[in-house]
């Protein structure tokens, strides 16, 4: 259990989804310790939902940290309003060196609404966090992924939303060999006008996409739906390929929703990914940072995806994609081993 006042704690909020752990907060738990490292603090996990005690457990095992939940009816789905609610009450007590969440929209409300209450910095989009002569050097992209902002605040406590992937999964830390605490806690009842009903959830049992080592993606610089084909064709050059799209191209019906890849859509790793016409917000890089190959497609040179590709074509997609068709299928004709 949490005393009263023991600043050395670093708040870690998960957010449960009708009685499961997001993936946001699946990654959020496994940098827990690592990230209270760098605030020379101790992780204390917070977990919003209902009836999710054995949920909570098994992400205390996992993350190695002891864990509150905060339990009521109306977080069965998120919650962000009496999710700020339920952690300030936590601070308060606690006052803790920093609050982090998963960086997604819900995840956002609640940390700006609890940095307004106990009167902290709030931060969001964070992917990097180092520590300077006391005071914390936080970096995030900015403007679509198209620029860099550097923040240095020393006030405490902070409140942070983390971008997947902050710490490399290869820097190992050691975890606690007991299980550690978990313990419950009922939400008091609030006037929050916003009630979360419930989830409504495409049934999309193709997995293409996950199991794909190709993936052949667009955004906006599709320019339209009329190209979308140009997509099946390349994607038709390679075994195992499939077609996915960013949240831009999706939310313009240019594409399904089912094929968005990014943070709040699908996560892939393939072999090649080949990004037509997107820009590289940090969203969209979260669902496909683990590619072994990126190949950008991209009128704007200094495009945040071109950064993170391995080889980058500075042309526009409904140009070059029939140019590579057709260069295929010449090598193809002569047996040239295509």
């Amino acid at each position: 259990m949490i005393q009263n006042k023991c600043p050395g704690t670093v708040l870690i909020v998960g957010e449960t989804i009708d009685g499961r752990l997001s993936a946001g907060s699946r990654d959020l738990g496994n940098q827990a310790r690592r990230l209270a490292g760098q605030f020379n603090g101790e992780p204390v996990g917070v977990l919003t939902g209902h009836d999710i005690e054995q949920l909570a457990r098994s992400w205390s095992k996992t993350a190695g940290m002891r864990v509150i939940v905060l339990d009521h009816a109306q977080c069965r789905y998120p919650n962000p309003p009496l999710t700020a609610s339920g952690v300030g009450a936590l601070a308060d007590a606690c006052s803790p060196l920093a609050v982090c969440f998963p960086h997604n929209l819900r995840a956002c409300q609640a940390a700006a609404t609890l940095a307004w209450h106990i009167e902290a910095h709030c931060i969001t989009a964070v992917d990097s966090l180092l520590k300077e002569n006391g005071h914390f050097v936080i970096e995030r992209a900015v403007f679509g992924g198209k620029l860099r902002e550097t923040v240095s605040t020393g006030r405490r406590p902070v409140v942070l939303t983390i971008m997947p992937g902050l710490f490399s999964p290869s820097v190992s830390l050691e975890v606690p060999d007991h299980s550690p605490s978990v313990e419950s806690r009922l939400l008091a009842d609030t006037n929050h006008r916003f009630i979360p009903q419930g989830i409504n959830r495409r049934i999309d049992t193709d997995q293409a996409l996950e199991r794909a080592q190709v993936v052949v993606s667009a955004g906006r610089g599709l320019k339209g739906p009329e190209h979308t084909g140009l997509l099946d064709v390349a994607a038709g050059m390679f075994k195992n390929a499939a077609v996915g799209g960013s949240r831009g191209a999706c939310d313009l019906g240019w594409l399904p929703h089912t094929l968005q890849i990014g943070e709040t859509g699908r996560t892939v790793s393939p072999a090649l990914y080949l990004a037509c016409g997107i820009s590289g917000a940090p969203q969209h890089l979260a669902g496909m940072r683990e590619s072994q190959t990126v190949v950008a497609v991209n009128t704007d040179p200094k495009a945040a995806i071109c950064n993170l590709a391995h080889y980058a074509v500075i042309e526009d997609l409904t140009v070059f994609l029939p140019v590579l068709r057709e260069r295929y299928e010449r090598m193809r004709d002569k047996g040239d081993g295509v």
